[in-house]
């Protein structure tokens, strides 16, 4: 016998998925669900816990389908967060800054990753996640590290990787280039400082307004638009540098915007992006001022050697007003790129880097998605994707930090570059192309990319470079379940090195998840305080009931709006199937493999199994298409609806009569008690396909609930066996429901105490069906608080359902005209609060500027203001004259 109350916590940890993740079934259907790879440094958070239980719904369900199913696990090495975390721990234990040799370091990561690394792998099975941790993989593991460099060589001999100099995003704080999309635009305020630059042998005064003033150094020359009068007699001028003797040329391009500051623009090539643009048009020389930290280098006066930018920034700034340069300056707000990791201001800086040719790897990408090929789920994500692609620029691959894929390229003496897989087949290309032997060479010490591994994940994980049988089985027959803030970083570049590795594409289908907010929409943040720990809701509420919550928010296109009331309401359900169970056992239900339907007699019985199967058949078509929502809101409906509030209460009177044992021994209606065991074999059926359907979605109660019926395997309910002649059942059931329901209403419009027994004259068209309500009139009477009667008085409210008309008599201390004038009046409020939504909606202005979960709110408003209205009218027209 289950316990009392439901507490989660005395089950759910007795329960390992491991072995079922792990049984291969090699004659079935392959399916595959690629995880993406978090953080070894990283720890579970609500975003983690959507996306894992998302997959772990479509593993398991595809694993109760018969299919082949591969849950495929890894970790990211996380290049620069795991550095860095490891370098802030070690400085604070004592180590000093800039000791640690590059082997000493890695040596110290290395520790770190095997003792501290990969906790959220435990944190993924509390929760649930079936993943087959026998086969994980780790993006810097021996395999991972053959394959990379395999790539990389591939890559650089096919021609789609090259290594040139190029301005890129620089941190300062890691010592990098780090990639476009991990630059982070955020509006700060900042000064604009306008500048005068002499004209040279001239009095005259050119005013440039900059926001970095501490960049002058590297100017190479000022630039004004062909077009702008003001300045064309200034054409092919020279310029002093303030704080310099050093002259530059005034030239003219369309870049300097006459509507913009005052129209004339500083150019500092090797520190500016669109300034690097103007230099290589003009043929500019390119000043370097700044050295990997952000600190002035020695192409400044000495007085800023070594001094770090923003401290130069007012030095410079000092000196220009003592000189009186400065012609004035305002506060501004502007937009400045941080790096996302380490969060500091970035530096535009010409460096030499790894590229890849992404433009050539992105064509064939973007055509497989538009031949339908890969399909975005929802398909709207598809136009993030085109425009990403559509745009995309040369990807910079190489990082300037020592945990990660080391690039496999030596340089001669000379900087002749070999590209190879060992350095052995380096030192073979060196006497090739030198003629002579023992050649030194050094191996480049930039890392690559993390995203770069990332993006080979889906043939890594299954064994390439080597040809495996999993390799031919599973790539291509995956499914990739993800956030849409990784399409560009993850997804894309799954999607273009796979086309360009193997020939096709690496999935046919790609999930975008919606973002989790918090309950007010705001996105979760430690320095917000809003941040929701899934651990924290799991060790409350036990993790099934948050799997069920988010699976039930996991609308398509909308954003999950999390609060720890939702998972309460989550856990309220299972509560509701717990106590379920427990209904069953203290009737003496217990689950009967050999049931057979074709001698199940009464219609409730069948009724309620239509019921289940339909809800099974619903659910199929929901998880086949993705709806985790609608799935989680076909069990609900069948499981609290029709099996607790119609199917439990039916049946009550018939379970808990004497025991079945005691029925038989002492001579009792042998009918009756066969009937009485029918109804325990159907209702413990009808546990079994409820914990079956939940067990992809909440998976330890079902695994608990079915051992208690004496079922270990968890296969998908078989309703095919329901017989199609039970659907003649529904209808008298049906009935017998909308018959109770319209009483219980009448009462309730009415104020009727439910004490009060009520008269009521049922006229049933069909025959059969007014026989199964005759019979089962006590039903009625216990349910509804009427007495079925031949003659109702006229002081009645009459009322029509599907087949039958219900004459209820209405007692005297009913003010029926009363009634009629408070009713028409709710009615009529109700009628205005859902036209005024209504005319929102209407409105293409509120449509086109309201956010989504408003709209929603107001068209779930209008719903249910018409049901209440169709409810009330209902009652308004079935008190006629009475």
């Amino acid at each position: 016998m289950l316990d009392k109350t439901f507490d989660p916590k005395t089950f759910e940890k007795n329960f390992s998925f491991d072995v079922e993740a792990s049984v291969r079934k090699p004659n079935a259907e392959p399916f595959m669900v690629l995880l993406p790879p978090p953080n070894v440094t990283g720890s579970l958070h609500i975003g983690h816990a959507l996306c894992y239980t998302l997959q772990d719904i479509l593993v398991r369900y595809k694993r109760m389908r018969g299919f082949d199913v591969l849950f495929q696990p890894g970790l990211d090495h996380a290049g620069i967060v795991t550095q860095l975390l490891v370098e802030k721990q070690l400085y604070a234990n004592g180590v000093e800054k800039g000791s640690l040799t590059r082997e000493g370091l890695l040596k110290e990561i290395w520790f770190w990753k095997e003792n501290s690394g990969g906790k959220i792998l435990d944190q993924m099975k509390k929760l649930g996640v079936s993943c087959d941790f026998s086969r994980l993989r780790f993006t810097m593991d021996d395999g991972s590290k053959k394959a990379v460099t395999k790539m990389f060589v591939k890559l650089y001999e096919d021609g789609y990787l090259y290594r040139g100099k190029k301005m890129v995003n620089w941190d300062p704080l890691i010592g990098s280039a780090i990639s476009d999309l991990e630059v982070v635009e955020k509006e700060i305020e900042g000064g604009l400082w306008y500048i005068k630059y002499q004209v040279e042998g001239s009095s005259e005064n050119i005013i440039v307004a900059t926001t970095r003033p501490e960049t002058l150094f590297g100017d190479t020359a000022v630039a004004v638009n062909p077009r702008d009068e003001r300045y064309r007699h200034l054409i092919g001028k020279n310029v002093i540098v303030p704080l310099t003797d050093r002259s530059i040329p005034v030239i003219a391009d369309k870049y300097a915007d006459p509507e913009k500051g005052t129209g004339a623009v500083k150019i500092t090539p090797a520190h500016d992006f669109n300034d690097f643009e103007v230099g290589q048009r003009h043929k500019l020389p390119i000043i370097d001022i700044m050295n990997s930290k952000g600190e002035l280098n020695n192409n400044v006066p000495e007085i800023f050697r070594k001094m770090d930018r923003f401290e130069a920034r007012q030095k410079v700034v000092e000196l220009l007003e003592k000189k009186g340069l400065i012609e004035k300056f305002e506060n501004i707000k502007h937009k400045v790129p941080y790096g996302d990791r380490s969060g500091v201001i970035l530096e535009p800086r010409l460096t030499y880097q790894w590229f890849v040719n992404a433009e050539r790897l992105a064509a064939p990408a973007i055509a497989v998605v538009k031949q339908g090929k890969i399909n975005f789920i929802p398909k709207h994500w598809e136009n993030l994707y085109f425009e990403w692609l559509n745009n995309i620029r040369p990807w910079c691959v190489s990082r300037q930090i020592w945990w990660g894929h080391r690039i496999p390229a030596w340089y001669g003496p000379d900087g002749q570059i070999f590209v190879a897989e060992t350095e052995a087949e380096a030192k073979k290309k060196a006497v090739a192309y030198y003629g002579k032997n023992c050649i030194e060479l050094k191996q480049d010490d930039d890392v690559l990319d993390t995203w770069f591994s990332s993006g080979m994940w889906p043939f890594i994980t299954l064994g390439w470079p080597e040809k495996t049988k999993e390799l031919e089985r599973f790539y291509s027959n995956m499914i990739v379940v993800t956030g849409f803030d990784i399409i560009f970083f993850w997804v894309s570049r799954m999607i273009m090195l796979g086309i360009y590795n193997m020939k096709k594409v690496p999935f046919p289908n790609v999930y975008i998840h919606s973002l989790v907010r918090d309950e007010k929409g705001q996105k979760m943040s430690k320095s917000k305080g809003n941040v929701i720990d899934p651990l924290d809701l799991c060790e409350t509420y036990g993790a099934d009931a948050v799997r069920y919550t988010l699976a039930s928010l996991a609308s398509p296109g909308r954003d999950i709006k999390m609060n720890s009331r939702l998972v309460e309401t989550g856990r309220n359900f299972l509560t509701k199937i717990w106590n379920v169970m427990r209904f069953a056992q203290m009737n003496g239900c217990t689950y009967n493999k050999d049931i057979d339907f074709y001698g199940i007699k009464h219609p409730i019985a069948q009724w309620i199994v239509v019921q289940v199967k339909k809800m099974v058949k619903d659910l199929e078509i929901a998880l086949d298409n993705y709806r985790f929502d609608d799935a989680t809101k076909i069990i609900y409906q069948c499981v609290w609806g029709a099996f607790c509030d119609w199917y439990m209460e039916l049946i009550k009177p018939i379970l808990q009569k004497t025991s079945l044992d005691t029925e038989i021994a002492e001579g009792y209606d042998l009918q009756q008690a066969l009937l009485k065991k029918d109804i325990r074999d159907v209702t413990s059926w009808c546990i079994l396909q409820f914990v079956r359907a939940l067990y992809p979605i909440s998976p330890f109660i079902s695994k608990k609930l079915s051992g208690e019926l004496g079922v270990t395997e968890m296969s998908w309910p078989d309703v095919d066996a329901v017989p199609e002649y039970f659907n003649d059942s529904v209808r008298k059931v049906e009935l017998l429901k909308d018959a109770i329901s319209a009483i219980r209403s009448v009462r309730q419009f009415l104020h009727i105490s439910v004490s009060e027994k009520l008269n009521v004259n049922l006229d049933i068209q069909d025959s059969d069906i007014s026989s199964f309500v005759s019979e089962n009139r006590e039903l009625l009477n216990r349910m509804a608080g009427v007495a079925l009667s031949d003659n109702v008085a006229s002081r009645s409210v009459s009322v029509v359902i599907s087949g039958a008309t219900l004459k209820i008599a209405i007692p005297q201390t009913v003010d029926v005209e009363n009634e009629k004038r408070r009713l028409i009046m709710e009615c009529g409020k109700l009628k205005k609060q859902r036209d005024d939504s209504a005319a929102k909606l209407s409105n293409e202005d509120f449509m086109s500027k309201a956010p989504a979960e408003v709209v929603d709110e107001h068209k779930q408003r209008v719903s249910e203001m018409n049901e209440k209205i169709e409810r009330i009218e209902f009652i308004i027209r079935g008190l006629g004259n009475a």
